[in-house]
């Protein structure tokens, strides 16, 4: 295991963006880097699978992932992660979706994940998590696969977090409203001022 076990500059403000596919991580993350001045950490997953099923044709087989994954995703993940808080201003950063995702899906799509995830888990630390309610509609890209699942996971998610101890809120408004209430949660976190 090569990655680093701590997060650099803790007194960045590492906000997680957080739960079921198609629920809008992704767009909140940009917003919110845009809306601070800073920077913020894609899913490493998504670009990874995509190269890897592009190279290996696993869709002829009907394969997304495999368990092999797990390891160089959460590798990859982590140094996301790692990149943007050194690159934060404004002392926060925002992640769309962090270790503990790679977690819960290593758990739910394979039923076991590797040995020292859970240890990395437990030793990354975040400041908060916004969990995201998948009320949007559902878009088919080749690497989402649960379009009828997507509440069972949010529940998945959700323990997750209560089994980490993690500091949540869940948003669940739709449109532009989304944004304004994720901006209301960190200002309650009193991590941003009115």
């Amino acid at each position: 295991m090569t990655a680093s076990l701590y997060q650099h500059r803790a007194s960045v403000k590492k906000i997680v963006i957080f739960g079921p596919e198609c629920s809008g991580k992704t767009t909140l993350a940009r917003q919110l880097a845009n809306f601070f001045h800073t920077s913020w950490s894609p899913e490493f997953a998504r670009p990874y699978l995509t190269y890897k099923n592009l190279i290996e044709q696993r869709d002829k087989h009907g394969i997304i992932s495999l368990y092999e994954d797990i390891e160089p995703m959460a590798i990859g993940q982590m140094a996301m992660e790692d990149h943007a808080i050194a690159c934060a201003t404004n002392g926060m950063v925002f992640h769309d979706t962090n270790l503990l995702t790679n977690l819960v899906y290593s758990q739910y799509y394979f039923g076991k994940s590797p040995t020292w995830l859970a240890e990395m888990v437990r030793h990354r630390v975040y400041d908060g998590y916004l969990l995201m309610v998948p009320n949007l509609p559902w878009q088919a890209d080749g690497l989402r696969d649960r379009p009828h699942h997507r509440n069972e996971l949010l529940e998945i998610f959700r323990q997750a977090l209560e089994q980490y101890h993690c500091c949540y809120a869940l948003v669940s408004a739709t449109g532009q409203e989304r944004f304004h209430e994720a901006l209301k949660i960190l200002q309650t976190w009193q991590m941003v001022t009115a």
